[in-house]
């Protein structure tokens, strides 16, 4: 007998279909923060999601009367047309899903609204009631996933992936993601260039050419020219109209044809591809997942030609081997550390380079460390003030002081200031700005150096990361531009050597590689006891 599935079923098999890890829970809530016009998100997470998932925006908020039927099946306020979608949700499940797997709490508030409302919702359950609120959404998510087992850690970084991913189709959106109430990613909106850095590492994201094409067609991205690539097209980011889809075949053929030669056979370039194209020019997949695209034959022309204009604007040589200088004519660097020709790398974590006559071993974290705290250093000195995103209040032992090296700010109440401008490197770290101002009042002592210490630490790279033979050279060669190359800003060692006599001497040979004669090896004497 055909008759029509229970409430029940039909919320279990929304679930099913719309929610497979927190990262999907959070996804959806993101997206909707984002179409409602918001320009800043705040994503808590408790038990890596499975406790308790908060998302709250400064969007345009749910009137009082529209939230019982904002958690319904099917209802939404975007779709008017599946041959324009214009938004990057439109099937109005994700609530309804949410309710029947968790306890969901919606608090809201339109600007024109006079106070807020917050709804409860579990399974067929719902609750409404007025409540004071600010402007925007904030949405809770309690007991998601209860008694699975699921590991916490695995979902946090599921959804760590997920917010880096969205700042590169975003990245003029203010971002914030705290663990446990402690701060994982802080983003200020400040374009994609710092987007990259998040994503990519700052290593990496130096290595990458800006793509700009405008028009009906519109092309926005970052991309790495051919000394930089992967066999796998895993870093390769597509976006259209500001939705992260996965690369369809069509694109990556269009990629590869733009590379043509500058790219070996099964390689492929890092980077982000941000599309903007008309209605026609496209075709998504109206599943739950919304990740799969189809593209116009006339999309994936006008994408292959906007990567040539580009090249053609870059120099993508591939840099020959420079041949070897005599000591004499060798650049002075600013330590005298000597120029260091990269080797390979020890458990992805140690650097072997050669120079002169000694074998050097380089911790990659540390040289990181260096480099980044000189930079810091270097715009400190450099950079001017530029305005934060939005104040930050700082509370002061003493009366305000007159003037500070690193911040322009203005007095707002008895021993308390509001900072208003700072340099751009400090941006993304809103939480640390109390405690940098402090110390900058100071003067640029010991303190401050120890905090910007801890600055480079965050994005440097780590032990265990795999490095290619480009990205290798290029970290010694940066850390051979550092005026203190030998130990970290934590007072570490950065890299130990091993002159070539004593390989000679342990090795029981009688001269080097590059002595006119190679003479046969002798054992090393062996000294006994007895004949001591």
């Amino acid at each position: 007998m055909i008759r029509p599935l229970p409430p029940e079923l039909r919320g279990l098999l929304a679930r099913g279909e719309v929610l497979l890890s927190v990262k999907d829970a959070v996804r959806e809530l993101l997206e909707n923060a984002l179409d409602a016009g918001a320009r800043r998100v705040r994503v808590e997470l408790w038990g890596g999601g499975l406790e308790r998932i908060v998302v709250e925006d400064d969007g345009e908020g749910i009137p009082l009367e529209e939230l019982p039927l904002a958690v319904e099946p099917f209802a939404t306020s975007k779709l008017q047309d599946l041959e324009r979608i214009a938004t990057l949700g439109f099937r109005g499940q994700a609530l309804y899903a949410l309710r029947q797997a968790a306890t969901l709490k919606i608090r809201s508030r339109p600007r024109g609204q006079v106070g807020g409302g917050l709804l409860l919702a579990r399974g067929e359950r719902v609750e409404l009631r007025p409540a004071p609120a600010p402007p925007g959404t904030r949405v809770e998510v309690l007991g998601l996933f209860a008694g699975e087992g699921r590991d916490p850690r695995a979902e946090a970084r599921g959804v760590l992936d997920l917010l880096k991913r969205y700042l590169l189709h975003r990245p003029h959106l203010s971002l914030a993601l705290f663990l446990e109430g402690e701060a994982r990613l802080l983003f200020p909106g400040a374009g994609l260039k710092e987007a990259a850095r998040q994503a990519f590492g700052g290593l990496l994201a130096e290595r990458l050419f800006p793509l700009e094409k405008g028009g009906a067609f519109a092309l926005e991205g970052l991309l790495s020219g051919p000394q930089v690539s992967r066999t796998r097209p895993d870093l390769l980011f597509l976006a259209v109209n500001g939705r992260p889809v996965a690369l369809p075949e069509g694109v990556l053929r269009a990629v590869r044809r733009a590379y043509r030669e500058l790219l070996p056979e099964g390689h492929y370039p890092v980077g982000v591809l941000n599309l903007s194209l008309p209605p026609g020019a496209y075709r998504l997949r109206l599943d739950a997942r919304k990740e799969e695209v189809a593209l116009s034959k006339e999309a994936e022309a006008f994408l292959e030609e906007a990567l040539e204009e580009a090249f053609r604007g870059q120099n993508l040589a591939r840099a020959l081997p420079e041949p070897r200088p005599l000591p004499a004519l060798r650049p002075p660097t600013p330590s005298g550390l000597p120029p260091l020709r990269y080797l390979g790398q020890f458990r992805e974590s140690y650097l072997l380079a050669e120079a002169e006559d000694a074998l050097y071993i380089v911790d990659q974290h540390a040289a990181h460390e260096r480099i980044l705290f000189e930079e810091l250093l270097a715009r400190l000195r450099e950079e001017g003030l530029k305005p934060l995103p939005y104040p930050v209040l700082v509370e002061l032992d003493g009366e305000p002081p007159e003037a500070s090296p690193l911040f322009a700010f203005e007095p707002f109440g008895p021993g308390r200031v509001r900072l208003l401008s700072a340099p751009p490197f400090l941006h993304p770290y809103p939480l640390l700005l109390p405690e940098i101002f402090r110390e900058s009042l100071k003067g640029e002592g010991r303190s401050l150096r120890g905090l910007l210490a801890r600055l480079a630490c965050l994005p440097a790279i780590k032990a265990g990361h795999p490095l290619a033979r480009a990205e290798g050279q290029a970290l010694l060669d940066a850390l051979l531009a550092c005026e203190t190359p030998w130990v970290c800003p934590h007072g570490r060692p950065v890299l130990l050597h091993l002159k070539e006599e004593d390989l000679i001497r342990r090795f029981g040979r009688r001269s080097g590689a590059r002595a006119k004669e190679e003479p046969h090896p002798h054992p090393p004497r062996e000294t006994t006891r007895e004949g001591s």
